[in-house]
């Protein structure tokens, strides 16, 4: 298996609304049957424009919650003020696509499935297909994202003082009308750097485009390899099921997961074995490898598995003679969607240090001179290490 090759195909830019994501799908597919490895398809409707949908409503709502502040007409503003969380957590809590389904395109998710007589449990191992390009790095988005709750929680608080500012003649004072004004103004200023969070990247050129070699195209590069070698039989599974899953539509919010987990549970079912994730985000650079402590959207975090944490970190120390640490911050990957449905999940990443670290993604940093082989290569025997360790 030529690592090398199959890093260049996955080194391109390939958002979730491209071409470029549904030959990459197709190149998957052709080279697992190449290898002779059989494999499911999941299609989906995917919503390739949801987070630029979103954001542009949003900060349209502020805009007008604004101009409904500045005319006192303050039913209409906490409506109004009310609508914008209620928009953000149907969307990206709850998985609902109140607005962003108005575009929709065919998505699919491969699925790999390793089975063995009797089973026991189901390891569970996932990357996603689709790169993605945004005005905000990962840190810096989470930064202004982090300020959400603020925002939320000052827009419903200037709608209801507006409200009782009609009846108490206290609250009418110039002075107090220009804080409410200026505070609005403010929230549009916020909500305008998320809507840049959001859908920034329709103002980046086409030559400033992500390649994704890192996110998440080491990734999927390492669990192809994984797959292989389980193949070729120098994988020892024992009596675990084994399972790839190689998302779209990850960085649109995490659908092509959020299928996944929908199809495992259809209609109240439960899987037939007990469930692991042990999901793959930006390996494949520099760095030891670390672990995600938490996983989340923007208002419910999920912790990692204990249990995943301490045998994939004995993997890893075997093979690298590290001990596993923490990553910086929080991460939004597709073990949330598991973890979200109760089944025990941890992400993995490299470190990106000496380099850039964990910052520079959904950027022209992350290229192909960002990969670091012999780490994948080192990657992929811990995960392999893993499995056997069952």
């Amino acid at each position: 298996m030529d690592l090398t090759e199959i890093l260049a195909h996955l080194s391109i830019p390939r958002p979730s609304q491209s071409q470029a994501l549904e030959e990459t799908v197709k190149y998957i597919q052709a080279l697992l049957k190449g290898w002779g490895i059989q494999y499911a398809v999941l299609d989906f409707s995917l919503r390739p424009y949801m987070q630029l949908i979103v954001g542009s409503i949003i900060l349209l709502l502020a805009i007008l919650l604004f101009i409904l502040l500045c005319r006192k007409k303050s039913i209409a503003a906490l409506i109004v003020a009310v609508v914008i969380p209620f928009l953000l957590i149907a969307e990206f809590e709850l998985f609902i696509p109140v607005v962003s389904g108005i575009i929709q395109k065919a998505g699919q998710d491969i699925i790999i499935i390793n089975n063995v007589p009797n089973p026991v449990r189901e390891l569970v191992f996932a990357a996603h297909l689709d790169s993605k390009t945004d005005f905000w790095d990962h840190i810096q988005r989470a930064r202004v994202y982090g300020l959400i709750p603020i925002a939320v929680v000052l827009g419903l608080i200037l709608a209801v003082f507006t409200l009782f500012s009609r009846k108490y003649a206290s609250l009418k004072k110039k002075a107090v009308t220009a804080v409410v004004i200026t505070l609005a103004g403010i929230v549009v200023v916020y909500w305008g750097l998320v809507f840049l969070g959001f859908g920034g990247y329709i103002f980046l050129p086409p030559d400033r485009q992500s390649y994704g070699s890192v996110d998440d195209g080491a990734s999927v590069a390492a669990l192809l390899a994984v797959s292989r070698d389980i193949h070729d039989g120098k994988v020892a599974l024992g009596n675990s099921r084994v399972t790839i899953l190689l998302t779209s539509g990850e960085e649109t919010n995490l659908q092509g997961a959020d299928a996944y987990v929908h199809a495992l549970f259809y209609k109240g079912a439960r899987p037939d074995l007990p469930l692991s994730l042990v999901d793959l985000e930006l390996v494949g650079q520099n760095g030891p490898m670390i672990y995600w402590k938490k996983d989340g959207e923007f208002l419910i975090f999920y912790n990692a598995d204990p249990g995943l944490v301490t045998r994939i970190g004995e993997a890893w120390k075997a093979e690298s003679g590290k001990d596993l640490e923490p990553g910086p911050t929080y991460s939004t990957d597709d073990a949330q969607r598991f973890m979200a449905a109760g089944i025990p999940a941890v992400t993995i990443s490299n470190s990106g240090e000496p380099g850039l670290g964990v910052t520079g993604f959904h950027s022209i940093a992350d290229n192909p001179a960002r990969l670091n082989v012999d780490n994948l290569k080192l990657m992929i025997r811990v995960l392999e290490r893993y499995i056997e360790s069952y």
